[in-house]
Formats: C-alpha cells, structure tokens, sequence
C-alpha cells in the first residue's frame, strides 16, 4: 500500500473516529534538525564508543508522516503495519531534510486530520509514489558524511542507505511467512507524542542525527576501494558500523521528536 493511499483503507475511519466535538483540520507541517545546533554549520559531538565526531552532512528522506491516537500493542510486530481506526494525523507526500539546519522546512503538501489527542508517531522512510510493502526502492533515505576521530586516528566516513530487498529479513518460521514484512524496515513506529492539535497550527517532526550514530564502531569500517583514505558504510545489514547506524536510524526513542506549533510560532 503507498503512503499517499492509507487513507483508501480508512479515510471513513479517520475522518469519523475523533471524539465528540472534535473537528477536522488542514495543517502545514515541516521537518528540521536539532533545535540546539547552528544552522548548516558541521556539527561535532562524541559518540557512545568514545569517538569525537564532525558531521558535515546528514539528510533525510521522510516519505510520510502519521500520528496516532494510540500506541502499538504489545503485539505490535506480530500486526499489519497500518492499524485502521488510530490514525488522527496525516501528511502524505515526502520532504528531504536537511538535518544539520533547525530551522523548520516545510512539506510540499498540506496534512489533514482531526483535533484528537495524539500519543504516537510514525515516520515512513520510503520514496515518493513507492509501495510501503514493494521489495525495492532505489530511494537513498538517508544521506551522512563527515569524519570520526580516536587516539589519533581519522576515518572521512560517507553513508548512503536505502530500504529494500538489502534490508529484507530472511524467513525464520515456515509456519509464519508474513512475521517480518518488508513495511516493518520502512515503518518507524512508537515514537512518543503528546499533543492535541488545533486549528491554524502546524505539525513540526525534529531528528538528531548525532543519535544514529551513538554505537557505530568506526574503526571497523571498510575503506572505500573508489576514494583513497575514504571510509564507507555499506547499504546492507551485516558488519557492527553497517548495523549501527541503520539501527539509529530507525530508532523510537531518543531521534524523533513530533509538536504541535501553535500559530505565530517562529
């Protein structure tokens, strides 16, 4: 199923499924990096692994925003990705962001939803007009450069990831073919969130990108055979900085923020 077609399944639900006196609402939304950071200036930090880090890019590619009225059940990844009848938030068409600026950029399209209270975020890292459950999608999600330094030594590290049939999950359970769907790698789920929207706000989704980072081990990085010096992650789950960083990536907790902006809001 595409992003832009969820609601196919439950545009009924969505638009009937708020609380009484609850109305529907049109939002702008935007993305942005860090609040805490200077506006597209390298950004430096350590690691849990004790390196000193300088981030020089790091993008984003978000294909789809929703936000639910609840959270994932116990149960979760045993579950279809889309759970109709919880979403109350919707922003369809994809942004990439420059996370190394936090200052707000906005979706080319507007969201819609209804003025529920909101409790849990997802984030879809798929390309635009792409099948959420399609075995490949050439779009790069996520795009990093910089360098990684300890005990003197230096790695220049370029990352460039997409989510296909390289992050597929071979079958373990011939008895549950579907227990690992491709929509699980694209699907950020659980995100925390705590806000009620209202008319002429507008929905804001923060990423740190110094958290995907938090447990690569550098010095196990392959050099690059194309750049002399160079070191490259490789888009495909196997080898601890390769895993690491894709693990960060799609991390719940501690990288993605979801508020509401109230109007007037810088």
């Amino acid at each position: 199923m595409k992003a832009g077609l969820i609601l196919c399944a439950c545009a009924a639900v969505l638009l009937s499924c708020g609380s009484a006196g609850s109305g529907l609402l049109e939002f702008d939304a935007f993305a942005a990096g860090p609040a805490d950071i200077a506006a597209n200036q390298p950004l430096k930090f350590r690691n849990g692994r004790g390196y000193a880090i300088t981030l020089e890019r790091a993008t984003l590619w978000m294909g789809a925003l929703y936000l639910n009225r609840s959270r994932p059940s116990a149960g979760a990844q045993e579950t279809s990705c889309i759970q109709p009848g919880i979403y109350m938030l919707e922003v369809r068409e994809g942004l990439r962001v420059n996370l190394l600026d936090p200052n707000p950029q906005q979706f080319p399209r507007r969201g819609n939803g209804t003025e529920d209270p909101a409790v849990n975020g997802e984030i879809w890292l798929l390309g635009p007009n792409n099948d959420v459950n399609a075995q490949e999608d050439p779009t790069v999600i996520m795009e990093a450069a910089g360098v990684a330094e300890k005990d003197g030594v230096r790695w220049p590290f370029e990352a460039r990831f997409t989510i296909g049939g390289n992050r597929a999950i071979p079958q373990r359970d011939p008895f549950r073919p579907g227990a690992d769907p491709m929509c699980k790698q694209r699907i950020i789920t659980g995100i925390a969130a705590d806000f009620t929207p209202r008319d002429g706000g507008g929905l804001l989704v923060r990423a740190d990108p110094r958290a995907w980072f938090r447990n690569v081990e550098f010095a196990e990085l392959q050099a690059d055979p194309e750049k002399p010096g160079q070191y490259r992650f490789l888009d495909r789950s196997e080898g601890q900085p390769n895993i690491a960083l894709y693990e960060g990536l799609r991390a719940n907790t501690g990288v993605y923020e979801f508020t509401w902006r109230s109007p007037g809001t810088p």
